[in-house]
């Protein structure tokens, strides 16, 4: 609800309607109002009534005068004291002072005794590193030289292997039948059949033709099969 200033206030309902000008009065969003003395402005004369009137001078008894004044000197030497004490103290702690020219040696020193141990510590990681990457090729180049030791006997074994298959294919080259020599061969198969039939009894033994009999060969004379087929 707003308040009512003089008598220029109508109320409507539960507000306040002012009949002041916008000036005088000041009317916030939070419902309260504020009345703003009106005064003269600066550059008007005195008023008439005042022009000649001169204001009476404050009158102080003497023992409230030395009162003060004790008070005053009391306080403009403790806040002499308070600043003299702060500037020595900047002056104590400034970058241009004993102590900080002493604190300044002091980082720097321990600066380059870190800076000498960083060096002594890098030093000594190269010679372990510098050690490590030499085992690391030795055994590198060993793991290399039996690589390729392994490829030579390979080499070798495929090259044995190859001559072996080449002489082989060599000697079975000649029992091939030349052109010439086919119509003397198929007079010769024709003459010569081969049955590749045989037959094998409970013992092992090897029958082959398909019409031999165990009766038309000598006992003797019987194949039979190596131990290791009857397993």
């Amino acid at each position: 609800m707003f308040s009512a200033v003089k008598s220029n206030v109508v109320n409507v309902g539960r507000v306040n309607r002012l009949w002041l000008p916008l000036n005088d009065v000041t009317v916030t969003l939070a419902g309260v109002q504020s009345v703003r003395r009106k005064r003269k402005p600066l550059w008007l004369p005195p008023a008439k009534s005042k022009m000649f009137k001169i204001p009476p001078r404050k009158y102080i008894p003497e023992e409230e005068s030395r009162e003060l004044l004790r008070l005053y000197n009391n306080y403009r030497t403790q806040m002499k004291i308070i600043r003299r004490h702060l500037k020595n103290e900047v002056e104590r702690t400034a970058a241009t002072s004993e102590l900080a020219l002493q604190q300044a040696a002091e980082e720097e020193a321990e600066h380059q005794a870190l800076m000498e141990y960083n060096l002594q510590e890098n030093l000594r990681v190269a010679a372990l590193r510098e050690k490590r990457v030499q085992k690391e090729f030795e055994a590198e180049m060993a793991r290399v030289e039996a690589t390729k030791k392994y490829q030579e006997e390979r080499a070798l074994l495929a090259e044995e292997e190859a001559m072996r298959i080449i002489t082989e294919t060599q000697e079975f080259a000649k029992s091939f039948i030349k052109r010439e020599d086919l119509e003397q061969a198929i007079e010769t198969a024709i003459a010569n059949p081969v049955d590749y039939n045989f037959a094998v009894d409970n013992e092992g033994h090897v029958f082959r033709g398909r019409l031999t009999k165990p009766q038309d060969t000598d006992e003797k004379d019987w194949e039979k099969l190596p131990a290791t087929a009857m397993q």
